[in-house]
């Protein structure tokens, strides 16, 4: 396997511009749906069936809307620590009728949620240090719930060593492609038995064990990334002449990545079957 797959064209359906979340709505005319697409689809694919959704940094009340649209909660939770976002998500949430059953909140993270209020956590849209702070200052209340789902748009290599550290296990992941940006999605559950038998490998904090044993679709697009990045890594630590131990973890990082991508098995040619 090689990494020249990484430089794919943008797809028609994977077309979702980030500056403006709003453009991955969709309404049908005269009907009161909303549609969503690439990573807020995935996420909402995670979201089982509950009582009450969290969106912890709402934005638009995508999500909360599109659940609720659809029965998969009964009432939702939308917090932001900005005013701003809060009236975007008002102005979602009013187009739909959905005011009476979502609770819009101005806080930071958990903070503005109760102890056993959220069934689901969603943290989406924002740096994988960011998630683990707003978690970690809230542990006892993440714990409480049935499942949390993650979006990390950076950094998703602190969310796994957190989860573990914390008790949580993941129990799903997954990724998607918008244009040419791929997007990991994880959920996790508390489970402080579970978590200590889980094997706790870099290789898996930095890919994500869940892709490589389901072989996500998007798998090989996701290592080739990773190696790109992880190549620069190593090529500054040799410029700046680190310490040869700290080198030397980076360099054997690297090494497992290439490796599984070698590993990886090559799609069938058109004339195989």
């Amino acid at each position: 396997m090689s990494c020249e797959k990484l430089d794919y064209e943008i797809g028609f359906e994977a077309v979702l511009n980030i500056a403006h979340p709003i453009s991955c709505l969709h309404l049908y005319q005269g009907v009161n749906r909303v549609k969503l697409k690439g990573r807020l689809k995935l996420i909402y694919d995670m979201i089982p069936q509950c009582d009450i959704l969290c969106d912890i940094g709402t934005d638009h009340a995508l999500i909360p809307a599109y659940a609720l649209l659809n029965k998969r909660c009964r009432k939702a939770v939308a917090t932001d620590i900005r005013k701003g976002p809060l009236d975007r998500a008002r102005r979602t949430l009013e187009s739909h009728n959905l005011l009476d059953v979502v609770d819009l909140r101005l806080g930071n993270g958990l903070e503005a949620v109760s102890l056993d209020e959220a069934d689901v956590i969603v943290l989406a849209g924002m740096g994988g240090v960011l998630i683990t702070r707003l978690l970690g200052d809230q542990l006892d209340k993440a714990r409480k719930a049935r499942r949390i789902i993650m979006q990390p748009m950076y950094a998703q290599e602190v969310v796994r060593p957190f989860l573990w550290q914390h008790g949580f296990v993941v129990t799903d992941e997954a990724l998607s492609r918008e244009g040419r940006k791929l997007y990991q999605v994880l959920a996790a559950v508390y489970d402080g038995e579970a978590s200590a038998s889980v094997k706790k490998d870099r290789l898996f904090a930095v890919i994500g064990e869940g892709l490589i044993e389901k072989r996500d679709p998007l798998l090989e697009d996701w290592l080739c990334d990773r190696i790109k990045k992880q190549r620069r890594i190593v090529g500054g630590l040799r410029k700046a002449a680190v310490p040869r131990p700290g080198l030397e973890k980076e360099e054997a990082l690297l090494q497992e990545m290439e490796a599984l991508l070698k590993r990886l098995p090559r799609p069938a040619s058109p004339g195989s079957r």
